[in-house]
């Protein structure tokens, strides 16, 4: 999934008012996307939330990285 399609995804989310995906290094797979999460005001979703809505939009082929 690129950033550009992990952003559209987390913004589809009614908690999320922005996000911003950036690469950071990793030893075993290169780089790994980096969420950077905005909520909306009053908002009391959690990052594990976030984690599993996302992982649960992945194609069968797809793994959420949670390190």
């Amino acid at each position: 999934m690129s950033p550009t399609e992990l952003e559209a995804l987390l913004l589809s989310h009614p908690e999320v008012a922005d996000a911003g995906v950036v690469g950071v290094p990793d030893v075993e797979a290169g780089e790994l996307p980096m969420a950077y999460v905005v909520c909306r005001g009053g908002s009391t979703v959690t990052e594990n939330q976030l984690q599993t809505f996302v992982a649960g939009e992945l194609h069968v082929t797809q793994t959420l990285n949670t390190r």
